[in-house]
């Protein structure tokens, strides 16, 4: 009897596998019958043009093998004709579903998307395809008509100087004029300061350098009265690693938070950025670190620097010398060829370069990587460079494709709010577009 209790238990085992199979394979045929009484009314109403049940049925079909990608395109094309958005959609997503590989389904979104002006949902989709599909040559066409849609806005002011935005800070403030007034405008572009002071800077550290009724000083961010010089001031520049700058006369030098002056010595000092200032004395330039000790000679004929005095906002700088202009990192290592004229960088990506009368792109490592071609060019940020082409501004991406047609007087970079300022029959305006990723 024992002896033969391992072949029962082995018998019943088998029993049981193949009673098992015989179910699987009951269950399938039957799954197969239901697919295909569920194919064959849809194809009826077809027939007869009776698209909403057809649909219906093709859906109940689609449930029973997800994976049919024929059966998920004829979904697709009956929302479209049903005009079911929503259903449309979603008939999309089932298609990319079924087999991801297939461009269709992305491109039939996309353009939905397109036509209904949702860029943002269009460009993720795009997205989705570029990181699946091998060949992404049509999708690449449509994310460049996204990227090349914007929108402008009036500027108001008389004067803009552009965003900055401080370490970490999600907000960034231009000075702008108006009727010969100063105020500070904000990166949503809402008045953040309203235009009445005789002089104002950026709102950094936590103060706003202002001059008002003849005396400059800086107020903190709730408008209060805070750092006063100890000797009075001509002209104050922002507060930014520890160190505000201060003109007296005509000799600039900087100022602590207690309102002491040092090293007021210079023909021209610039603002900290990245614990680095660009200074100027007798005619010649000199990169100096926070103490003020000097991280290069006065070697150059000229360090530039934008509107609010800082140089080396992307952790380095352009500095002109025996004429020609050249990248140094913040310890005044010469890391690039020498240049007929550079514009600052925007960001972190590559600015812009003219070599034999024409303009191309370097990187922040110093390696030129757009040869010169272009009459003329400024920096890129957002992936968005302006370009100059038969006296007119539009923007290339960095494949050199075109993203905006040239068809402004000037244009300046993109700021990391979206925002460039344009100019076209002298009427100032900014372009907006959209930051995506």
């Amino acid at each position: 009897m024992n002896k033969a209790m391992p072949l029962i238990i082995l018998l019943v085992m088998v029993g049981m596998l193949l009673m098992g199979w015989n179910n699987i394979l009951n269950y399938n045929k039957t799954k197969q019958m239901e697919f295909d009484e569920h194919i064959k009314a849809a194809q009826a109403f077809m027939e007869k043009e009776v698209y909403i049940d057809a649909v219906s049925e093709y859906e109940a079909a689609l449930r029973l093998s997800p994976q049919n990608y024929e059966i998920a395109v004829q979904i697709v094309d009956l929302y479209r004709k049903l005009e079911m958005e929503s259903s449309y959609i979603s008939a999309c997503e089932k298609a990319i579903d079924a087999d991801s590989k297939q461009l269709d389904p992305y491109l039939w979104e996309a353009d939905h998307y397109l036509a209904t002006n949702a860029y943002s949902d269009a460009y993720s989709i795009l997205m989705r395809a570029k990181n699946n599909l091998e060949d992404t040559s049509e999708i690449d066409k449509r994310l460049i008509e996204i990227l090349g849609h914007y929108n402008t806005v009036t500027l108001s002011y008389g004067d803009f100087q552009g965003w900055v935005f401080e370490e970490s800070e999600s907000t960034g403030y231009a000075v702008v004029s108006e009727n010969g007034k100063y105020g500070l405008l904000d990166s949503s572009n809402s008045l953040y300061e309203k235009c009445e002071y005789d002089d104002i800077g950026l709102p950094m550290s936590g103060l706003i350098p202002i001059k008002k009724d003849g005396e400059y000083y800086y107020i903190n961010t709730d408008g209060y009265r805070k750092v006063v010089p100890d000797r009075a001031a001509d002209w104050l520049g922002c507060f930014h690693d520890g160190n505000g700058v201060i003109r007296i006369g005509d000799q600039y030098g900087y100022l602590n938070k207690s309102g002491s002056d040092r090293h007021v010595e210079y023909d021209f000092a610039g603002g900290f950025w990245n614990q680095r200032a660009a200074v100027e004395k007798n005619g010649k330039w000199a990169l100096i670190d926070t103490s003020f000790n000097q991280i290069t000679g006065f070697d150059f004929d000229e360090i530039l620097t934008d509107a609010y005095g800082f140089c080396s906002m992307y952790g380095v700088f352009w500095a002109k010398r025996d004429g020609a202009y050249y990248l140094y990192d913040l310890q005044g290592n010469c890391i690039s060829d020498g240049y007929e004229a550079v514009k600052l960088f925007a960001s972190d990506e590559p600015a812009a370069v003219m070599r034999d009368g024409k303009w191309g792109f370097v990187s922040k490592e110093g390696e030129l990587v757009t040869e010169p071609t272009y009459e003329e060019a400024d920096s890129f940020s957002l992936g968005y460079a302006p370009f100059c082409k038969n006296g007119k501004w539009g923007c290339i991406d960095a494949d050199g494709n075109v993203l905006i047609k040239p068809e402004f007087d000037s244009l300046k970079p993109f700021s990391q709010n979206g925002y460039a300022l344009a100019e076209l029959d002298d009427l100032q305006e900014f372009i907006v577009v959209t930051i995506y990723g």
